[in-house]
């Protein structure tokens, strides 16, 4: 074969494959970018159990009142705070070293304004109870249509499935710290609004978020009430 010939079809060889490569690097840097808020909340969980770090929700504060004045000194390596976004409506999952904004009643049933209120943080449901009050106060978070959705949206229950019962979850509202007890975990299918609608006049916390991680096949529920009234029985429901 000619040399200029053989010359040319190598330069173009190298051409397809350079273009090949950057392709596939291109795209491995898109799903990185795309899936990160899920690979850091994964990576920052299993570096946390190798070190047996443990966290805990900060002390009670009014909204005015500053977190740092509050918190006496440097968390150590073990013992972390979490301090919540935000005194006036906040939850802390201490288990999974989760901390987000709670946006008050969002409208479930309406898709844009859910969308855009987990950008922000967790959904406070509209229409069911706040904290300290009788009834079912109903929290969720990524709810959405297709797994490339999903880490758009706010990545604090995305560790949810490890919360096991009597595990504290912690939501500060109006200055006020109220703390639950995980008393029940239910996988349900995304029809089943029993927990939503439910009239009760106990206090109730319910977490709700995507199952398995990343699809919209079920719903993962995590069912909490206010320790004091549980502090009791939790040993004997995780059994």
């Amino acid at each position: 074969m000619n040399y200029s010939v053989t010359a040319g079809i190598d330069k173009k060889v190298l051409i397809i494959r350079t273009i090949g490569n950057f392709l596939v690097l291109g795209t491995l840097v898109a799903v990185t970018f795309t899936f990160w808020p899920v690979i850091g909340a994964y990576s920052k969980n299993v570096i946390d159990n190798l070190k047996g770090t443990k966290y805990e929700a900060a002390p009670a504060v009014s909204t005015s009142q500053s977190f740092g004045s509050l918190l006496g000194g440097e968390n150590t390596a073990k013992d972390k705070i979490l301090i919540p976004p935000d005194p006036n409506f906040s939850i802390i999952v201490e288990k999974i070293g989760a901390s987000a904004p709670v946006i008050p009643s969002v409208n479930a049933s309406d898709k844009a304004t859910y969308d855009q209120a987990l950008k922000r943080g967790v959904a406070h449901a509209l229409g069911t109870a706040f904290p300290g009050q009788p009834g079912v106060s109903y929290l969720f978070a990524h709810s959405t249509d297709t797994i490339f959705n999903v880490p758009r949206f706010n990545a604090v229950f995305y560790l949810l499935k490890d919360v096991e019962v009597g595990d504290r979850v912690v939501v500060f509202f109006n200055g006020r710290r109220f703390d639950y007890l995980v008393t029940e975990r239910k996988i349900t299918p995304p029809e089943d609004v029993s927990y939503f609608t439910m009239k009760t006049e106990e206090q109730i916390l319910v977490l709700q978020t995507c199952y398995p991680p990343g699809t919209t096949w079920k719903r993962l529920l995590v069912i909490a009430k206010p320790a004091a009234s549980v502090a009791g029985q939790v040993g004997s429901l995780s059994r």
